[in-house]
């Protein structure tokens, strides 16, 4: 069904955030990162992490936490290289920006200048569709495990899924062309292009290289870990080398650090270019805030551009307050969402980033635990103060449902939960569909069947009609 990503977050009190939002504590902002990122290994199983955070171009915080290999007993240091799988997107545009400044390569510009063997339906596709995820194009992850001429033809053959511009919808296709792009303006192979200019060829190649096989082995190379069925394990993704704009690049953070600064005073691109890269794309068909090439959050008002990778690494950039943030981690023991690990590290350097998203959902997430029948008092506390009138409370009570219901195997809970979102949003098809997939674990197919069908007639989509009508066949065949 139509899952909201579920992802677990450090669950405070609400009594002591709204304390914090008021005062701050005497603890250096250095000291209560430490303390906070020691949580965050144990909370959320996390073997190793790396974190650096950067204020007015002098770094105030930078630490090494956990191990970068669990059976060998070694720890995260200074020498640990991260693979930072799709956060790779941010370097690579911003090398688009590059050939950009150099006249080499223009936003407006149709692919099929650079590629002319494309499909016909995919010449008119622009660079500008390709770094802000609007071109409509299949997705070649579909294939990735097959060598690229075969993934190339599959992928050629496949249909476009909507018009360019039209809306945002994220897709590995855009990259692995803008690598084919970039490698024919520049005469380089990705690699050598990205790390000529924008590490410097004095790099050491330890220190900075592409990589999508995990098994690859490499000094000083952190494990990659993954969650499966509960256990903590080993994970060795293989990505196919043609998709290394995608997700190749493995980092030391004082590589990426370096790489901030230049960012930050203009070495790698100009103000103005950069400026354009962190203005929003406008969507034809939707409002989703999207760039080219990075995701704009916008905390209490202080704006900030980043990007994550593998739900193990993100970078995010408050320019306005001088302010950038690194996380990079090997693995996850559960679905922590790294985007609210990072939003509070910017909150414990200046208490006026407060993401008050996070604060009613960890409010919301605290009551669900301890006693869901009063998740409605709080869900109305929260709504009428206007502190939280910009928060998305549809889509925390999906998160906490979900959480309910298959990670604290709570059903009768969580079907509570997906009740009361339904009641609060009748209008959305979403949290219908949610309650009906409640209602299916816990063998209510009466009631499942009911959701299912309110969900189908709120959404005018053809795709999702089709597929929730697919459910409802099956389930009314159960139920014979």
């Amino acid at each position: 069904m139509l899952k909201l990503f579920i992802s677990f977050t450090t669950i405070l009190s609400f009594s002591i955030l709204t304390a914090q939002e008021q005062t701050k504590t005497v603890m250096e902002p250095s000291a209560q990162i430490d303390q906070y990122l020691a949580e965050v290994v144990g909370k959320y199983n996390m073997p190793g992490i790396s974190v650096a955070v950067i204020k007015n171009d002098k770094i105030i915080h930078r630490n090494n936490y956990g191990k970068a290999n669990i059976e060998y007993d070694v720890p995260v240091s200074d020498k640990s290289i991260f693979r930072i799988y799709s956060l790779t997107k941010t370097i690579i545009v911003t090398g688009v920006f590059q050939l950009i400044e150099q006249n080499k390569l223009g936003l407006e510009d149709p692919i099929s200048k650079y590629l002319p063997d494309l499909p016909a339906t995919w010449n008119s596709v622009q660079i500008k569709h390709l770094v802000t995820h609007s071109s409509g194009l299949p997705d070649i992850v579909n294939y990735e495990q097959l060598p690229e001429n075969e993934a190339r033809e599959k992928v050629f053959a496949d249909a476009i899924q909507f018009g360019k511009g039209e809306k945002y919808e994220y897709n590995q296709t855009n990259f692995w062309l803008l690598q084919k792009i970039i490698e024919t303006v520049s005469k380089q192979n990705i690699e050598t292009f990205i790390i000529e200019n924008q590490f410097g060829d004095k790099t050491a190649a330890n220190d900075v290289f592409f990589s999508t096989d995990s098994r690859d082995i490499f000094l000083n190379r952190v494990t990659p870990y993954d969650n499966f069925s509960g256990k903590i394990q080993i994970g060795l993704s293989n990505n196919g080398s043609y998709l290394s704009s995608c997700n190749g690049i493995n980092i030391t953070m004082d590589e990426f650090v370096k790489w901030d600064s230049k960012l930050n005073r203009n070495k790698l691109i100009s103000e103005k270019s950069k400026n354009k890269m962190w203005e929003l794309f406008q969507f034809s068909k939707t409002d989703h805030k999207f760039t080219f090439g990075w995701d704009e959050r916008i905390i209490n008002g202080h704006a900030s551009y980043g990007f994550s990778g593998g739900r193990r690494a993100a970078y995010r950039n408050f320019p306005k307050d001088n302010l950038s943030i690194i996380f990079l981690a090997n693995g996850i023991g559960s679905d922590a969402n790294i985007e609210d690990i990072v939003n509070h590290i910017a909150y414990l350097v200046d208490n006026d980033i407060i993401d008050y998203g996070f604060a009613a959902y960890e409010a919301l997430m605290k009551t669900a635990q301890e006693n869901v029948s009063g998740l409605k008092n709080t869900f109305t506390t929260l709504k009428k103060d206007p502190k939280y009138s910009n928060v998305n409370f549809e889509e925390h009570l999906n998160r906490i449902g979900y959480i309910l219901l298959y990670q604290y195997k709570k059903v009768p809970e969580a079907v509570s939960v997906f009740s009361l979102n339904a009641k609060e949003f009748p209008k959305s098809s979403n949290v219908y569909d949610s309650l009906g997939e409640a209602y299916e674990v816990n063998k209510d197919l009466k009631n499942a069947l009911l959701s299912y069908t309110k969900a189908m007639e709120l959404n005018t989509d053809a795709g999702y009609k089709e597929k929730i009508n697919k459910k409802i066949i099956e389930l009314k065949e159960l139920s014979k």
